[in-house]
């Protein structure tokens, strides 16, 4: 949490800003008391679906999804919203990052559940759905969503050919979630395109390079990026 400290100390002034999964006390019991314990305490917690007032909003080009539920304030109450994540593999959606948490963290109770779909499969159907409301909530937010993701503490099974590196290996940010999940995962498997490409089915859903396969496929961000080091 140095990151926000620092933010905050910079004059940036914020709010953590939650959507619960099931219910409001769920969140208070679970949710909440885990982000006390990780530095979550020098900010109002918003919420954002506090009133149960969502909104649907256009993917466009979703390949599964032509639309996708929001809460309200979302769209109205903020100037922009900071996706922080702490990167991890491995994870049920392969990885998690910028695009689980947009796709899955930033839309409604009922859009979670579509959006994993029966059963809660780690199927091709899964991640088709991830990226279509990953992107609807991108295109309609636009540059009013940024991407920081830190990936530390990492350590990730051998896939395929690829010797992931370990450790604390930096911060990413961008405008593009998709370029940033796409940085991070090359920074831990190192995998040149052709060589992704050649992973098994199960090897791009262990290694999260399935989601990325999904993105570009309906055309959300771009996975081509300029590595800037500061």
């Amino acid at each position: 949490m140095l990151l926000c400290h620092g933010m905050a100390s910079c004059g940036i002034r914020g709010r953590y800003t939650y959507c619960r999964a099931h219910s409001l006390e769920r969140v208070r019991c679970s949710g909440w008391s885990m982000s006390l314990t990780q530095g979550v305490d020098f900010a109002p917690v918003d919420v954002l679906d506090r009133d149960d007032q969502y909104e649907k909003i256009p993917v466009t080009g979703g390949k599964e999804l032509k639309e996708i539920e929001v809460p309200s304030a979302l769209l109205h109450d903020y100037g922009g919203t900071i996706v922080l994540t702490n990167f991890k593999i491995p994870s049920f959606a392969g990885y998690t990052g910028a695009i689980k948490n947009i796709g899955i963290g930033l839309v409604s109770p009922d859009a979670k559940s579509i959006v994993h779909g029966p059963g809660y499969e780690r199927s091709e159907g899964f991640y088709t759905r991830l990226a279509d409301a990953a992107k609807g909530v991108k295109d309609r937010l636009g540059d009013r969503l940024i991407s920081i993701s830190i990936i530390t503490g990492m350590h990730a099974e051998r896939i395929g050919g690829a010797t992931p590196r370990s450790g604390d290996l930096g911060i990413l940010g961008s405008l593009d979630p998709t370029a940033a999940d796409q940085a991070a995962c090359d920074l831990v498997w190192g995998l040149k395109p052709e060589e992704a490409r050649k992973l098994s089915l199960r090897e791009k859903i262990d290694s999260g390079y399935l989601q990325l396969e999904c993105l570009e496929g309906i055309g959300s961000g771009s996975r081509a990026y300029r590595l800037i080091r500061i």
